[in-house]
């Protein structure tokens, strides 16, 4: 068998890989608005709408593999 900080290192990345990408899917705007300084002061860049969606579907994506990955590999070391 595997030593234990191992099993909790297999486990624990995963979920931290799964919150991200909920994050990522729950608010794509936030994570990939742009401020940059232009010439009549600040200016947000927003992504457009199909970039959105598919932000939206890869976060859920991977966060259910990041998911399946925890908890098979809990099933599989212990």
């Amino acid at each position: 068998m595997f030593p234990v900080p191992f099993r909790l290192f297999s486990v624990a990345v995963p979920l931290l890989v799964a919150a991200g990408a909920l994050a990522m899917a729950a608010f794509p705007r936030q994570m990939t608005r742009w401020q940059i300084r232009g010439p009549d002061g600040t200016t947000a860049i927003e992504p457009s709408g199909t970039r959105i969606l598919m932000m939206r579907i890869m976060g859920v994506v991977v966060a259910g593999l990041a998911l399946l990955m925890a908890f098979a590999s809990f099933a599989i070391f212990t």
